[in-house]
């Protein structure tokens, strides 16, 4: 009867890692920040990812020179190629993901293998083809680097046309130090091919619709863009119901 309570006390303790993605400047940061601060103020014991780790982790620096073109364009980079180095950045995070799970902490992370598997997704048009890819991106993240799967998903659904004009007014006030100085106020790689993001939201869209554990946000109604007040408060209300009391 002890070991039973045991393992009940410890399975308990669990806490859970939620995810919060979509294409850039949807605004995964802000309510990454906002699901922090709510917990907190809740008294909950809450921790926070990001990915890539641009500025801790070895594979996340140089995804930054990747993404600032000091190599090549990384977009024509073969999608599983692409993977291997953003699942290698959050490997090295493993370790401290799964510390925290067994503390009973609730995780939040601005991007996961969810990236992966819109962005990297995004370049394989023929579904039969990108159904296999999934697979063989769920075999390297989750079974050979062994990092722990999420409890859910949140994508951030915004159109296009809106996530140009965010990239833009960004970009305009703010510095991404990963890039380099010469490029610090630029769009990286990704953000100024609009193909590229076009494809990553077909692919967040169908994802949504397919796989387990992913809640669509919609963040804007009629090409105007929701409050950041009112898409946190959908995501928090959902995410109690996942994490429970």
């Amino acid at each position: 009867m002890a070991d039973i309570q045991f393992l009940k006390n410890n399975m308990a303790k669990r806490g859970k890692l939620i995810v919060i993605d979509g294409t850039d400047s949807s605004g995964k940061a802000t309510q990454t920040e906002l699901l922090i601060k709510h917990f907190k103020k809740d008294g909950r014991k809450v921790k926070i990812v990001n990915f890539p780790d641009y500025y801790s982790n070895f594979f996340g620096k140089f995804i930054g020179h990747c993404l600032s073109e000091q190599y090549y364009n990384f977009v024509k980079v073969h999608p599983k190629i692409a993977s291997v180095l953003y699942a290698a950045d959050r490997y090295e995070s493993k370790d401290k993901i799964k510390k925290w799970l067994k503390e009973g902490n609730i995780i939040i992370a601005n991007r996961y293998a969810s990236a992966n598997q819109i962005h990297q997704g995004g370049k394989i048009a023929n579904t039969k083809k990108r159904e296999n890819f999934l697979k063989w991106l769920a075999e390297m993240e989750y079974e050979v680097f062994k990092i722990p799967k999420p409890d859910a998903v949140f994508y951030l659904s915004v159109p296009i046309p809106i996530v140009l004009k965010l990239i833009k007014e960004r970009n305009e006030n703010s510095i991404r130090k990963y890039l380099g100085k010469k490029k610090a106020k630029k769009e990286d790689v990704h953000e100024k091919n609009i193909n590229f993001l076009e494809n990553s939201r077909k692919s967040a869209l169908w994802l949504a619709k397919t796989q387990k554990g992913w809640i669509k946000i919609e963040c804007a109604q009629n090409g105007i863009l929701n409050t950041r007040e009112n898409i946190h408060q959908e995501i928090y209300e959902k995410v109690k119901k996942i994490i429970g009391k």
